[in-house]
């Protein structure tokens, strides 16, 4: 009765999880606004079949985010915070559900299209996501909204991932 066992963790009881949080941020460009609704955000798993399998990731109070992706720079908006299973990660992508422009001239670009409706970033190098780990990625998109010679109004955002933890 004077003695304890000390708990254990048998590795088959173990969640193979790690926490993994996605931020966003901005580098400048000749718009005075861009505003942008995400409302879904998926990471790709690479399978030791060669496969890959997508996992969704909660977005912060799993509601659409809305953001003017020009106020952020040099800050980050946190997306989501979301434990996902333990492997290698090689991609995320974002749905946007609207974007906008303001010129600074004033003038209101009322919808942007995205091809596809998915901005798709690729991790390279890739994350690789252990037990217990919290790691973050942070986005760094650079708008690409050449007015002039883009008469759909296409948003190509040049973007970046940079893994930390």
């Amino acid at each position: 009765a004077g003695f304890r066992i000390p708990s254990l963790r048998l590795p088959s009881l173990i969640a193979h999880r790690g926490t993994l949080t996605v931020k966003v941020m901005d580098a400048p460009t000749e718009l005075e606004h861009l505003n942008i609704t995400i409302d879904q955000l998926m990471i790709q798993k690479a399978n030791e079949t060669g496969g890959e399998t997508w996992n969704n990731l909660e977005l912060l109070d799993n509601e659409p985010i809305y953001f003017d992706l020009l106020a952020l720079q040099n800050v980050t908006l946190t997306l989501s915070k979301t434990e996902i299973p333990a492997g290698n990660y090689t991609m995320i992508k974002m749905h946007v559900l609207t974007a906008n422009a303001t010129k600074t001239d004033g003038s209101i670009i009322d919808s942007l299209r995205v091809p596809s409706e998915w901005i798709k970033v690729i991790l390279k190098p890739h994350l690789n996501m252990q037990t217990d780990a919290a790691i973050t990625i942070t986005i760094d998109l650079e708008p690409t909204v050449n007015i002039a010679n883009n008469p759909q109004l296409n948003l190509r955002p040049t973007m970046k991932a940079m893994v930390n933890g």
